[in-house]
């Protein structure tokens, strides 16, 4: 159970033997954004340890625990990290919020520099060796999909289409070469994209949904090293989608606007 109190839902990926030697930069990486959320620890070669529970708002609301969980597996302090990297969406508004607002404080707390990372650039992370188009595809609910395009040449990659929410037939109109499909929405919708692209589609069914924060927090590795802080722009959740939830419009009340221009209409 690992003291976070939920049941059958908390999966600990795998830690290496004792966190790196003094010389090796630690990232923790954190991930909200999708119906699972995972928080990990890597260094320049591999995964020191990684946790996940398989929905991401139970995640969020134990989230500084389970940061405490995988920093003792791997026997590393928050005073040994290098950094912080944190996921950044698309994917649920409050989750995203938590994931983000967790990682602010952890780093102010700590002093640490802290970056961060769509889901999108995650999954492209994790598909390496894949040279052209790699298009990250996440379930989105109502039928549709986030989903975005970029071009891979061995170590340089670049966004060729930016984030958006479509429906999956929608997206396939838009392939126009062999393309990696990557991501959540692959377990969904995999079979529609194989059947109307064919050969066009090439699905990875394995990506490490429940462990995104390992590649977040290797894309934060390589972001930290070649950046300075004062090149990092001001982190802010990737949404896309507008909000779900509105506060209801209404005209005002007699009272209200007694309140506000101090004066009201006689009753008739």
């Amino acid at each position: 159970m690992c003291g976070v109190g939920v049941k059958s839902c908390v999966v600990i990926l795998r830690a290496a033997s004792g966190a790196s030697g003094g010389t090796q930069v630690i990232i923790l990486g954190l991930d909200t954004a999708g119906q699972s959320g995972s928080v990990a620890l890597v260094d320049e070669t591999q995964i020191l340890a990684s946790f996940y529970l398989r929905q991401a708002p139970t995640l969020s609301s134990h989230l500084l625990r389970i940061v405490d969980i995988v920093c003792g597996q791997a026997g590393c302090r928050l005073d040994d990290l290098g950094g912080l990297a944190v996921g950044l969406g698309p994917g649920g508004f409050t989750s995203l919020r938590v994931g983000l607002a967790t990682a602010q404080g952890l780093a102010m707390a700590t002093g640490k520099p802290l970056v961060g990372c769509s889901a999108f650039e995650a999954l492209v992370a994790f598909a390496e060796g894949w040279n052209g188009a790699i298009c990250p595809v996440l379930e989105a609910r109502r039928g549709e999909v986030y989903a975005a395009f970029y071009q891979r040449q061995g170590a340089a990659m670049h966004e060729t289409t930016p984030g958006m929410v479509t429906t999956p037939d929608t997206l396939c109109t838009l392939v126009t070469e062999r393309t990696l499909f990557v991501g959540s929405g692959v377990r969904t919708y995999g079979a529609l994209l194989t059947a109307t692209l064919g050969a066009q589609a090439v699905c990875l069914e394995s990506a490490p949904e429940g462990g995104l924060a390992a590649s977040v927090a290797r894309v934060g590795h390589g972001r930290l090293c070649v950046s300075t802080p004062v090149a990092w722009p001001a982190l802010k959740p990737l949404y896309i989608r507008a909000a779900d939830a509105r506060l209801p419009r209404h005209g005002m009340t007699a009272a209200e606007d007694t309140q506000t221009h101090g004066t009201s209409k006689p009753r008739e």
